[in-house]
């Protein structure tokens, strides 16, 4: 099966808002970012995946992650990921950062690394979407892009 990665357009907005309500994740703010996500289409050109990367100077805000198909597997999962960090890296975003419930082994193998809300940049804190997603029983993961 083929797939495509490639920068959302002003078209996808409705398909991205769909995959993400499908997912039960809240669609505030896509709106905002829509130029700073990334989709996935199966060969039929259906979208069937997304992320987006708002950015804050050099840090970046991972948010809205959805895989959606009988295609994804692991590795699947592990490849988009490595190419959502290597666009936030091409934005020259230093340090992405994400919410979470519970851990995942795909974030640890990528480098990320669970860090304290507090130690998050205010910039980043400030996101509506951080403010909204890291609470209690949320963890707040940390990547460092730099080479």
């Amino acid at each position: 099966m083929t797939i495509v990665v490639r920068k959302a357009k002003e078209k996808d907005m409705l398909p991205i808002q769909r995959l993400v309500a499908k997912a039960g994740l809240r669609d505030e703010g896509i709106d905002q970012y829509i130029k700073s996500f990334l989709v996935v289409e199966d060969q039929e050109q259906q979208l069937i995946g997304t992320v987006g990367i708002e950015q804050y100077e050099e840090n970046g805000l991972l948010r809205s992650l959805v895989l959606d198909s009988p295609i994804w597997n692991a590795s699947l999962s592990f490849e988009f990921l490595q190419l959502t960090l290597k666009y936030a890296q091409e934005q020259q975003i230093e340090t992405v950062y994400l919410c979470a419930k519970g851990t995942n082994a795909l974030f640890h193998q990528l480098g990320f690394r669970v860090v304290a809300k507090e130690d998050v940049p205010s910039d980043v804190q400030s996101s509506p979407h951080f403010k909204r997603n890291a609470k209690a029983e949320t963890k707040v993961w940390a990547c460092e892009l730099l080479d």
